[in-house]
């Protein structure tokens, strides 16, 4: 399937409202998700000049270094028809989403809507957070995640493609545009402490190597 690719000036737009926030980008190859750079991790920048020449080149998607950016992204994954593990079937649950409503529930907590969120083309559904405490969790997907079955944590190590980049399953789409909320105690207490040890360079670091595309 071919992908029509957003003009290059949106995707710039988009990545340079993301560093105005304070969050580091880096570019992903026009409509994927994989990094057009290699280090991402290393060359995510919020540096206006580096991304003003980095978008230059090309219709780039807009991937987030959550770590660094001070964030923790929760991946509420799509089941696509598969089954839920037998811990996990219950009336009700189905996806990611799902697992975490009834944990939620559970904690006689509020599931949170309020937070910045965006909806993925698979019909999938990033919420963001503040990473608790300066804190960054490793990154865990799939059946590792502490928080159950199809709710990955992206967070260290781990990336996320910006509203408006675009693939060909479709395009990512703010479903909340609101403030990052910070991440719930309840949730928090579900990370092992080992997960919750790891310190990542503030928002306030520069970056000053330039972003070769290759």
């Amino acid at each position: 399937m071919s992908t029509d690719h957003p003009p290059r000036q949106t995707l710039k737009s988009a990545a340079l409202a993301a560093a105005a926030r304070g969050w580091r980008v880096f570019p992903l190859r026009p409509g994927t998700t994989t990094p057009a750079v290699q280090n991402w991790q290393q060359k995510a920048t919020s540096d206006t000049d580096k991304i003003n020449a980095a978008w230059d080149h090309g219709p780039y998607n807009v991937g987030l270094a959550p770590c660094p950016s001070g964030l923790l992204v929760l991946d509420l994954v799509p089941a696509n028809g598969e089954l839920p593990p037998l811990r996990h079937r219950s009336p009700g649950i189905q996806d990611g989403a799902d697992i975490l409503a009834d944990l939620t529930d559970k904690e006689g907590a509020r599931f949170p809507v309020e937070t910045f969120s965006v909806l993925t083309p698979g019909r999938g559904l990033h919420l963001y957070f503040t990473h608790p405490h300066g804190r960054c969790p490793q990154a865990s997907l799939g059946a590792d995640s502490p928080l159950g079955w199809h709710v990955a944590i992206r967070s260290a190590d781990s990336f996320v493609p910006l509203p408006v980049s675009t693939t060909a399953e479709g395009t990512y789409e703010i479903a909340h545009d609101g403030p990052v909320r910070a991440w719930p105690d309840y949730l928090a207490r579900k990370l092992p402490a080992a997960a919750s040890s790891r310190t990542c360079p503030g928002r306030a670091a520069t970056q000053q190597e330039a972003l070769p595309l290759g």
